[in-house]
C-alpha cells in the first residue's frame, strides 16, 4: 500500500490531535463503563477487595506471601476503595478510566507513526475488542498495565525521534510502572527491541538508550519480581491439549475476554445450554481480523519496498502483538501453563494493525462494509460481559440476596469447601462470597473459620468441615450453607448428615448458576 497525505501528519496537527485524543479517551471510558455494575463481583475480583481494604502493614505482609504480582495495583485500590467504597461501580470505574487513557495513547501512536486519518479507526477498534472491553469490567490491574505499555511505546517513539535524555527517562519510568502492575510487561520491553532492530538496526546511540533505559526500568522492579517468582500459582492454568491452547491464542486472547461461562478453569464442561450468539461471534471476530490484516499484510509485502507509514506501523504494532505471544506459547509448550489474560497488553497492536488492515481496502464501500461486520461480531461478545452472571459464570450478587432474606444477626453461615479437603484443614472456600458483598452477612456468625485470611497473611485463611463445629451448631437456630453447584455430592451429603445430626433441618435451597444457597432451621 502506498501512503498518501491522508495517512501522514502535517506540520502542526499534533497538537491538534492531542486534543481529538484526549476526547477519544473521555469517550472510551464512558463507554467501557456503561453496564459495569451489572455483572456479579467474582473470586479475583474479591481478591482485589481482600486484599486492598487491609491495613499497609496487613498488606505488605500478605504481598511477602502470596500476589506480589499485584502487589501495586492493591496499593493503588487501597486509597481508592477508602473513598469511593467497594460497590461493582467504584471498583471497576478505575479500569475504565485507565482503557480511556490507553485509547488516548493509541490514537496518539497512530498519528505518531504517520497515519493520523486512521487513528480515530484504530482508537475505536482498540475499545471494541472484547478483550479491552473485558479489562474495563474488571476491578483487575491489567487495564493500568496496558495504559502503562501503550504511554510507555508513546514515550519510545518520541525518545527515538527527538533523541533527549527527559524521554528516555520517562520511558524506563513507564516500563517500571507497567512491570510493577503486570510482570509480563517485561515482554512488552522485549518486543520494542524488536521494533528497534527491524527499523533502526543502525542506528547504535539509539539501541544502546533503549536497552539502557529498559534494564534500568526493569531493574527498579526487582525487589517485586524476584518475590512474584518465588510464589507458586501465578502463572495460569494449563491448556489441556494443542487445540485448548489454539483457541485461547486465536480467539481468547484477543476476541473473547473471559466468557459468561459458568466453568472457564478446566474443572467442569460448560453447563449443557448450547452454543451461545457470543460464541459464534467471538470466533468469527478472530477469522475476519486475522483474514483482514494477514490480507494487508502480505499485499504490502507484496509492494515493496513499503512507503515510511507502512513500515514503521507494521515494524511497531507486528512484535508487539506477535513477539510476547510466541514467547508464552513455547513457554506454556514446556511448562503447560498458559493465561490469555496475561496478553491483554499486546491488545494495543491488534487495534493499530486492525486500522491497518481497513486502511489497506481499496474501496470505501468496501471498507464500510467490512468494518461494520467486525463491530457486528463484536456486539454480542461486548454484550455477553454486562450480563449478571458475565464473570465467569458468578451469581454472587443473587446469593448475597437470598442470604440477606434468610438470616439475621447472631445466624450462622456455612462456607463450604471448594473441594474436599484431604485433611482436617480447609482452604479454599466459597467465603469470598461474604467479601464481595459484606453487607448480607452483617452479624452472621462463621460457622467454621479458624485463621481468618488477615491473620493467616494470604487470601484464604484456614477452616474445618462443619462435621469438626458440633459447639458452633448447638449454638444456632438458622444455618445458611453457601455452597457451589459442582462440589461432590457424596462430600455435600456429609455436611448435611452432621448439621442434621446437630438437630438442625434443612429446609428451602436457592439455585443460582453457580451456587446453591442452603436454609436450615431448628
Amino acid at each position: 500500500m502506498t501512503a498518501t497525505a491522508s495517512h501522514v501528519a502535517p506540520p502542526g496537527v499534533w497538537g491538534s490531535d492531542r486534543l481529538r485524543a484526549s476526547l477519544a479517551g473521555v469517550v472510551a471510558a464512558v463507554v467501557v463503563a456503561l453496564g459495569s455494575w451489572t455483572p456479579s463481583l467474582w473470586t479475583d475480583e474479591a481478591a482485589t477487595i481482600s486484599a486492598s481494604t487491609r491495613s499497609l502493614p496487613e498488606l505488605w505482609r500478605m504481598v511477602q506471601t502470596i500476589d506480589a504480582v499485584h502487589g501495586t495495583y492493591y496499593l493503588l485500590m487501597h486509597g481508592w476503595i477508602a473513598v469511593a467504597g467497594q460497590s461493582e461501580l467504584a471498583l471497576r470505574a478505575p479500569s475504565a478510566v485507565a482503557i480511556g487513557l490507553a485509547t488516548a495513547g493509541v490514537y496518539l501512536i497512530a498519528v505518531r507513526l504517520g497515519w493520523a486519518a486512521s487513528a480515530p479507526v484504530a482508537a475505536a477498534a482498540f475499545v471494541l475488542l472484547p478483550r479491552v472491553a473485558w479489562m474495563g469490567v474488571e476491578a483487575r490491574p491489567f487495564a493500568f498495565a496496558t495504559a502503562c505499555g501503550v504511554w510507555a511505546t508513546l514515550a519510545l517513539l518520541v525518545a527515538v525521534r527527538d533523541g533527549r535524555a527527559r524521554w528516555w527517562v520517562l520511558y524506563a519510568a513507564l516500563v517500571a510502572s507497567s512491570v510493577l502492575l503486570n510482570l509480563y510487561l517485561v515482554l512488552l520491553v522485549v518486543a520494542h527491541g524488536v521494533s528497534l532492530l527491524l527499523l533502526h538496526r543502525g542506528d547504535r546511540p539509539v539501541l544502546r538508550r533503549w536497552f539502557v533505559s529498559g534494564a534500568v526500568g526493569i531493574a527498579v522492579t526487582a525487589p517485586m519480581v524476584l518475590t512474584a517468582l518465588g510464589q507458586s500459582g501465578q502463572i495460569g492454568q494449563a491448556p489441556r491439549s494443542a487445540a485448548e491452547l489454539a483457541r485461547n491464542v486465536v480467539v481468547n486472547q484477543w476476541f473473547l475476554g473471559e466468557t459468561p461461562t459458568v466453568y472457564t478453569r478446566g474443572q467442569q464442561a460448560p453447563t449443557p445450554a448450547g452454543i451461545e450468539v457470543w460464541q459464534v461471534a467471538s470466533v468469527a471476530l478472530a477469522l475476519a481480523v486475522v483474514a483482514l490484516v494477514v490480507g494487508a499484510v502480505v499485499a504490502a509485502a507484496r509492494r515493496r519496498p513499503l512507503d515510511a507509514p507502512t513500515r514503521d506501523l507494521l515494524g511497531w504494532a507486528l512484535p508487539w502483538v506477535v513477539a510476547p505471544t510466541v514467547v508464552l506459547v513455547a513457554y506454556a509448550l514446556v511448562s503447560a501453563t498458559y493465561s490469555p489474560r496475561y496478553l491483554a497488553f499486546a491488545s494495543p497492536g491488534v487495534a493499530l494493525l486492525v486500522a491497518f488492515g481497513l486502511a489497506a481496502l481499496r474501496r470505501d464501500a468496501v471498507r464500510v462494509v467490512v468494518a461494520a461486520l467486525l463491530v457486528s461480531f463484536a456486539l454480542p461478545v461486548l454484550v455477553s460481559q454486562r450480563t449478571e452472571n458475565a464473570k465467569s459464570g458468578s451469581d454472587w450478587q443473587q446469593a448475597a440476596e437470598r442470604v440477606a432474606t434468610q438470616v439475621q444477626a447472631g445466624d450462622g453461615v456455612y462456607f463450604s469447601p471448594r473441594y474436599p479437603p484431604t485433611g482436617p484443614e480447609v482452604r479454599l472456600t466459597t467465603r469470598n462470597l461474604s467479601v464481595a458483598y459484606p453487607q448480607a452477612f452483617d452479624g452472621t456468625v462463621d460457622m467454621t473459620l479458624v485463621v481468618s485470611p488477615v491473620d493467616a497473611g494470604d487470601l484464604l485463611g484456614r477452616s474445618v468441615l462443619i462435621g469438626d463445629a458440633e459447639e458452633a451448631l448447638a449454638g444456632v437456630d438458622t444455618l445458611v450453607v453457601v455452597r457451589r453447584h459442582d462440589y461432590p455430592a457424596d462430600a455435600a451429603a456429609r455436611d448435611d448428615d452432621a448439621i442434621e445430626a446437630a438437630g438442625l433441618v434443612k429446609g428451602e435451597t436457592w439455585n443460582g448458576a453457580l451456587d446453591q444457597v442452603i436454609t436450615f432451621g431448628r
